[in-house]
């Protein structure tokens, strides 16, 4: 038999009735048995007693002792509140205040900063002050308005006359001409000398030689009889049009300007394959940029260009230093149209737009900087008006490009260069408010492409960002080799992302939704769900989860620092390129590109990412 105390060891309150113990239910709680044993013990102050009461219950039970716990349900204890915070009688006494309104006392008077009344007498001294003119005696005041006193005034700064007796010698002032030896002056207007100048690039004049040509006029056959053979004419494999085509030329050219014209029906040159940099001890590159305004084929001279993109850019960014008088060159029309630039970097052309344009003056000298972007930049504001954009009917994804760069049905002069799996949208599901280019990159974003301006036309490219996942790279050709010893500058940037090797993707209102899960992988780690309300088959969802898949995992930024080659040009992103370090080899896509000239130089900066093995 076990036996239990409970020991009470708080006095009960003054003036509260005696405590009840209860044990268990204290309605429909059967009697105990009558050979139960209950021991209790209390301690009651008032009665001072102790009553003792067994309690049996016939059940084997494991021995316990006694048990003490230190959180237990307490009385409520009625005891004196104090509070820190309280409303307290306010309290009269004598206040003293920092700021206060003071009465005007008639007195000799002095302060720093306040509004005084004007007096004349000699015992106020006033800091500022407006006194009254006093020419009587001598009047001492740091700031004032005092009359023009005929006497000798000593003053940092004052009107003085214009002295040629005795030398002058200043340091930044606008004097006389003077041929006398005694008139020194650090910045003049100097009479302008003539001297030799040489330049790199210049206008040279027109050369005139002699022009050898297959086909030459011919005189007039003689009177008589001549009999060739006459070879029957083979197919021609080119459109002749009927009317005969005139080519006027202004200027007589030199020779080895040959005129050469491309048959559109003849199939296309076979792919090049990899365009490999050999390893070389020196390479050496003649650079030429020239800018030209289009409008009257007016030259732009600039001493410094740099131009740069990446995949998340739809078009180039530029910026150009110019010499002070070029500033009409690039400015905008009154219709504030940005002046359209073309810059030719080493025989490749580029289109621009001139957008802003600043100007910094100096002794003897002006600049003029030129920022902004490709020609695209005129769909984009502020040269794009807000539109709403949707589907009416059926379309497909490359149907909704084309329908963006219209005005009710009529084409405002752009064209798309399809690069991705087309897909078929159903009716009243895509709708989009904003201007051309960010209707255009929504709908590449639904299948995870970008945007990419085409050199000089007026054409915009939507190519996939990854073409192909970085698990696949080992097993493509690469657009461009290069080897250690063409780059200059490396640097390696290596980055960590989560292992995603599953994605759902989904439409919204009307769409699929797509399980993409990396081949050979058991799909445990999950991405966040995307959803856009272009996917609406499976071919954009299997096309968006590549994208969001490859983008996970181990990463590498290499950043390449090459000269601009005549066998690579300008390596633009969406290029594979493979790296060759002695005997590590880096594969992977660019990202970015940026040029950067400074007469006579020319280097482009790669961003390749790679994805280790």
């Amino acid at each position: 038999m076990t036996v239990n105390r409970l020991v009470f060891t708080q006095a009960p309150l003054p003036d509260e009735l005696p405590v009840r113990v209860v044990f268990g239910e204290t309605e429909g709680t059967p009697e105990p048995p009558v050979n139960s044993t209950v021991s209790l013990v209390a301690r009651v102050t008032r009665l001072r007693g102790a009553v003792n009461v067994q309690y049996d219950s016939n059940t084997p039970r494991l021995v316990e002792g006694i048990v003490g716990s230190s959180w237990q349900d307490a009385k409520p204890l009625q005891r004196d509140f104090m509070s820190t915070w309280q409303s307290a009688a306010p309290l009269r006494v004598q206040r003293h205040s920092h700021w206060q309104d003071g009465q005007r006392l008639q007195r000799g008077l002095s302060g720093a900063w306040i509004d005084a009344d004007r007096t004349v007498r000699p015992g106020a001294v006033v800091v500022f002050q407006q006194a009254v003119a006093v020419g009587a005696w001598p009047l001492l005041a740091a700031w004032q308005e005092a009359a023009r006193l005929r006497r000798a005034v000593a003053s940092r700064y004052q009107d003085a006359q214009r002295v040629g007796n005795w030398p002058v010698a200043a340091a930044f002032e606008q004097a006389l001409r003077d041929r006398r030896a005694w008139v020194t002056s650090a910045y003049q207007e100097a009479i302008g000398l003539s001297a030799g100048f040489a330049e790199m690039s210049t206008d040279a004049a027109p050369l005139r030689a002699e022009l050898l040509s297959r086909y030459q006029e011919a005189r007039r056959v003689p009177v008589g009889r001549w009999v060739r053979p006459v070879d029957p004419p083979a197919p021609d494999p080119c459109y002749v049009p009927e009317l005969p085509v005139r080519l006027v030329f202004s200027e007589v050219g030199g020779a080895g300007m040959p005129l050469v014209f491309v048959c559109e029906r003849h199939t296309s040159p076979p792919d090049p394959g990899t365009v490999v940099v050999p390893v070389r001890r020196v390479y050496m590159t003649i650079n030429n940029i020239t800018l030209m305004r289009v409008e009257g084929a007016v030259d732009i001279p600039a001493d410094s260009f740099s131009m740069s993109i990446d995949v998340d850019s739809w078009t180039w960014q530029w910026s150009a230093s110019l010499p002070g008088h070029a500033l009409d060159l690039v400015m905008p029309d009154s219709s504030g149209d940005p002046v359209d630039v073309l810059a030719t970097i080493n025989g490749v052309p580029y289109r621009l737009a001139a957008e802003s344009v600043t100007r910094e003056r100096s002794f003897g000298r002006a600049r003029v900087n030129v920022k902004g972007r490709g020609r695209a930049a005129i769909l984009d504001a502020p040269y794009a008006p807000v539109r709403n954009h949707g589907n009416t009917a059926n379309r497909t994804a490359q149907q909704l490009m084309a329908d963006v760069l219209t005005v009710n049905g009529v084409s405002i002069g752009w064209d798309v260069e399809w690069g991705l799996t087309d897909w078929l949208v159903p009716g009243n599901v895509w709708s989009h408010q904003g201007s051309y280019i960010s209707a255009l990159l929504d709908i590449a974003d639904a299948a995870g492409a970008y945007l990419q301006p085409h050199d000089t036309a007026q054409t915009l490219r939507v190519l996939p960002r990854y073409p192909s996942a970085p698990w696949d790279w080992a097993g493509l050709t690469p657009n461009f080799e290069l080897p250690s010893d063409a780059v200059s500058v490396e640097g390696i940037e290596w980055r960590r992302k989560a292992p995603y090797n599953r994605v759902f993707v989904s439409g919204t209102s009307a769409g699929v939704l797509g399980q993409v899960t990396r081949a050979g992988t058991s799909g445990g780690v999950v991405a966040p769900m995307v959803t856009h309300p272009l996917i609406t088959h499976a071919d954009a969802a299997r096309q968006r989860g590549r994208a969001v898949l490859s983008d996970a995992g181990s990463q590498a930024q290499i950043s390449l620092r090459l000269p601009v080659l005549a066998s690579t040009g300008v390596i633009k992103p969406g290029a594979l390129v493979r790296y060759v370090d002695g005997s590590t080899t880096h594969l992977g896509y660019v990202r970015s590109t940026s040029l950067e000239f400074s007469r006579p130089t020319l280097r482009q900066v790669l961003s390749v990412e790679t994805h280790p093995a």
